[in-house]
C-alpha cells in the first residue's frame, strides 16, 4: 500500500505543465479539503512555530529558525490530516526524496534524495527510530527489512536533506530520517477494495515515574490483478504474466522509560508471494519474507556543573528469505536466506558554557553475517550454483565525534563538528561539518552550510559472488562534499523554505551491468545541484496548504537516473466535525538503462524513458463524537497505470506502481 496515486507512461516528447499546474492549484486554490483538529503545526503562531522541537539535526534542542540544516517537520496532525500510514506514502510529499516501487518484492519501494541512488536499498539515507538505527548490513539499506515502517504512532518525523555523518557516520551521505514516536490509547480498523484490511492498536499508561506505550498493527493485502514483463529467450516475443501483489505485514513497539533509564523493543514481519522476486516472476513459488527485531536499553542523567550523560546498548537481529523460479530455464529456481545480528553502544556527554553548547561522543557497532546462503539450481539439484558468501565475523565500527555551538553575537550562530569513523575492513574516515545559522531580523533566518558525509561500502557489494551479483572488494568509501544556502521566511501562520545546494561525490559507487548480466560496482565521480523549496500556510481558520518543490541538476550520466523535477502539495480544509485533504505528487521523466536484446546480443545496453506521472490522493474524516472518528481513504484516485524503472537488467518494461485502494475505517479513542 503506498500513497502513489496515479500512474502514467508519458515519453519526454509529450511533457506539459499540466502535472504542476494541478499540484499548483491544489496549493493555492479553496477546494473542499481539510485538517483533523489538533496540535497541528500550521494552527501555530509564528512564536509558536519557533517553539517546535526538533533534534536530529544537531542531538539538541532546535527550532525551525535555528537548525543548522535543511530539514522537513511532519507531525503527528499532519500525518493524521492525510490519512497516511506508513513511511513510503510520507516521503513523496517532502522536498528532495521521491519514491517507487521496484521489482525485487511487492513491498520494496526505491527512496532516493537529492537525486543520488544506487539501488533500491535505500543506502545512501541513514533510518532512525528513536535515534536507533534501521538500516541493515547486508546491503546497507532500510528498505529490505521494514519498508513498509509504519508512522500512525509518531509525535513527528523529520526528515535532514542532506548530509548528516559528522553525527551519525555512513549511511548518513544524502540524508537522515527520525521517527519519533508517541502513543496515545486508541483502535483502529478499516477494510478496502483488494481484501484490505488493516488493525492497529495504541497504549499508554502514565506513572509518577515513568511511563509506558505500546503499538501493534496487522495490515493484509490480497493483491491486485496484474499483467507483469518476464523477458523470454526469444526478444521478439517477450512474455506476460498474469499475477498479483499480497502481502501481510506485521509490527510491534513496545517503548517505556523509569527515572533515568528507558528500553524498547520493536519486531516487524513482511509476508509477500507472487509478484517480482529479485526480478523474476512466478505465480507458485515465488516469496520473500523478512524479520526484524530490535532492542534498545538508555540511561541519562543530568551531572553538575550544566553536564548531561546519556548512554544506550543496542541489539538488533534480521533475517530475510527468498525463492524466486526463472521462467527463462524451466525447474530453475534461486532460494536462499540472509541471517545477521548487530550489537553496539553509544554514549554522548553534553555541555553548555556561556553562549556555547558542545557535546562528545562514542559509539561502537559490531554487525555481523551470520548466514548469507544463497543458490540457484533445480529441483534434483538445487545446488548448482552456489554464492560466494560474505564474511561471517562481520565488521567492527567505532566512531568518535564532538560538536561545538557558539552564539558569536545574539544573531549569528555558529555550528561545528567532526566525527571519525574507524571500519575494520575499509579503514577511517573523517566528516566535518559548519554551519553559520543568521537571524536576519525577527521573519528572515539565513544559512550557509558545508558538511562532508560518507557511505562505506556493503557486503553485498564488495564480497557477494552470484548468478545475480558479481563482487567488487576493491570498492572504496564514496564521500560526498555538500554546501548549502538556507533563506528562511516566517509568516503570521506560516513559512517558507528555500535551499540551494551544490554536492560533489568522490568515488561514488556506481552499479553496473557486466557482460554476464551480473550486477557489480564500480568507484566513479559524480555531482549535482538544486533547489529545494517548502511552503506551508494557513490561510484562514478552515483553510491550509503545503507545498514542495523540487529540480534538480546534475552534471553527471548515471546508470539510472531519478527524476529531475519534483512537486507536490497538499490543501485541507475544516468545518465543524468534518475534515478532508486532498494531496498529489509528481515525479518528471526517468531513464533506465537495461539489456532489451537479451540473450541475443548482451554486448551494449539499452535504455527505457519512463514519462512523468502525477499521483493523486484523498481523505475525508468525520468526527462522529469526540472519541469516535470515521474515515474514508483513497491512494491513486484515478487509477491511473504508471511504471518505475526495475533492478533487473533483462526488464526494460518496468515495474508497475499499485493501483486505486479505497478504504473505509473507524479510530476510537479509548479513555
Amino acid at each position: 500500500m503506498t500513497n502513489f496515486c496515479a500512474r502514467s507512461i508519458l515519453p519526454y516528447h509529450r511533457q506539459t505543465l499540466r502535472p504542476w499546474v494541478l499540484v499548483l492549484a491544489l496549493c493555492g486554490l479553496p477546494l473542499p479539503v481539510t485538517a483533523m483538529p489538533g496540535d497541528d503545526l500550521l494552527d501555530l503562531s509564528m512564536e509558536e512555530l519557533l517553539q517546535v522541537k526538533i533534534t536530529t539535526s544537531t542531538l539538541q534542542d532546535e527550532n525551525l529558525a535555528s537548525v543548522p540544516s535543511s530539514l522537513t517537520v511532519y507531525t503527528r496532525a499532519d500525518i493524521r490530516r492525510l490519512g497516511l500510514q506508513n513511511l513510503t506514502e510520507l516521503v513523496n510529499l517532502v522536498p528532495g526524496l521521491q519514491g517507487s516501487r521496484v521489482d525485487d518484492g511487492t513491498l520494496n519501494f526505491s527512496l532516493s534524495s537529492r537525486g543520488r541512488r544506487s539501488s533500491a536499498a535505500w543506502r545512501e539515507i541513514l533510518v532512525l527510530v528513536d535515534g536507533q538505527r534501521i538500516n541493515n548490513e547486508w546491503n546497507g539499506g532500510a528498505g529490505q527489512h521494514t519498508n513498509l515502517i509504519p508512522i500512525e504512532h509518531v509525535d513527528r518525523v523529520e526528515f535532514i536533506r542532506g548530509p548528516g555523518s559528522a553525527l551519525y557516520g555512513s549511511n548518513a551521505m544524502m540524508g537522515v530520517i527520525n521517527i519519533i514516536t508517541r502513543s496515545e490509547r486508541e483502535l483502529v480498523a478499516e477494510a478496502g477494495t483488494d481484501d484490505h484490511t488493516h488493525v492497529s492498536a495504541q497504549w499508554r499508561q502514565d506513572g509518577d515515574a515513568g511511563a509506558v506505550e505500546l503499538y501493534a498493527r496487522d495490515t493484509r493485502s490480497g493483491g491486485e490483478n496484474l499483467r507483469l514483463f518476464e523477458p523470454s529467450p526469444n526478444p521478439a516475443t517477450p512474455e506476460w504474466v498474469n499475477s498479483s501483489d499480497p502481502f501481510r505485514a506485521n509490527d510491534l513497539y513496545l517503548r517505556g522509560h523509569l527515572g533515568a533509564f528507558s528500553a524498547s523493543l520493536m519486531g516487524t514481519s513482511l509476508d509477500t508471494e507472487k509478484y517480482y522476486v529479485a526480478g523474476y516472476v512466478d505465480e507458485t513459488g515465488n516469496y520473500r519474507d523478512t524479520r526484524t527485531q530490535l532492542a534498545n536499553v538508555g540511561w541519562k542523567q543530568d551531572l553538575a556543573f550544566d553536564l548531561t550523560l546519556q548512554g544506550q546498548i543496542f541489539f538488533a537481529e534480521r533475517d530475510l528469505a527468498i525463492r524466486a523460479a526463472p521462467s527463462l530455464v524451466p525447474y530453475l529456481i534461486l532460494e536462499g536466506s540472509t541471517d545477521e545480528r548487530e550489537r553496539g553502544t553509544q554514549w554522548i556527554v553534553q555541555g553548555k558554557l556561556a553562549q556555547s553548547r558542545w557535546l562528545l561522543g562514542w559509539e561502537w557497532r559490531n554487525p555481523e553475517l551470520r548466514d548469507t546462503s544463497y543458490q540457484i539450481g533445480t529441483p534434483l539439484n538445487p545446488v548448482m550454483i552456489q554464492a560466494q558468501q560474505a564474511p561471517e565475523e562481520g565488521r567492527i565500527i567505532r566512531g568518535w565525534f564532538g560538536q561545538f555551538q557558539h552564539k558569536i553575537v545574539d544573531n549569528l550562530e555558529l555550528t561545528a563538528g567532526l566525527r571519525r569513523d574507524d571500519y575494520s575492513d575499509v579503514g577511517d574516515h573523517l566528516s566535518p561539518r559548519l554551519g553559520l545559522v543568521w537571524q536576519a531580523g525577527q521573519r528572515d533566518t539565513l544559512k550557509l552550510l558545508y558538511s562532508e558525509a560518507f557511505r562505506a561500502p556493503s557486503p553485498i557489494e564488495m564480497h557477494v559472488i552470484s548468478p545475480e551479483f558479481q563482487a567488487s572488494p576493491d570498492l572504496k568509501p564514496e564521500t560526498a562534499n555538500t554546501v548549502e544556502v538556507i533563506w528562511l521566511h516566517f509568516f503570521d501562520r506560516g513559512y517558507v523554505s528555500t535551499t540551494l545546494f551544490d554536492a560533489r561525490i568522490d568515488a561514488a559507487i556506481v552499479e553496473k551491468v557486466t557482460p554476464l548480466l551480473r550486477r557489480t560496482w564500480v568507484n566513479s565521480n559524480l555531482s549535482m545541484s538544486g533547489l529545494e523549496l517548502e511552503w506551508q500556510m494557513r490561510w484562514t481558520r478552515r483553510w491550509q496548504s503545503r507545498l514542495a518543490l523540487t529540480q534538480l541538476h546534475h552534471l553527471d550520466d548515471a546508470t539510472s537516473d531519478e527524476s529531475d523535477s519534483l512537486l507536490s502539495g497538499s490543501v485541507s480544509y475544516e468545518y465543524q466535525a468534518w475534515t478532508a485533504s486532498l494531496f498529489a505528487n509528481y515525479q518528471g521523466p526517468k531513464r533506465d538503462s537495461n539489456e532489451q536484446d537479451f540473450p541475443a546480443d548482451i554486448t551494449t545496453l539499452e535504455y527505457t524513458d519512463f514519462g512523468g506521472r502525477t499521483l493523486v490522493g484523498a481523505h475525508l474524516a468525520w468526527r462522529m463524537t469526540d472519541a469516535l472518528e470515521l474515515y474514508s481513504h483513497a491512494d491513486n484516485l484515478f487509477d491511473k497505470q504508471y511504471y518505475s524503472p526495475a533492478n533487473r537488467a533483462p526488464n526494460y518494461v518496468g515495474a508497475p506502481g499499485t493501483g486505486r485502494l479505497l478504504t473505509l475505517g473507524m479510530r476510537w479513542q479509548l479513555p
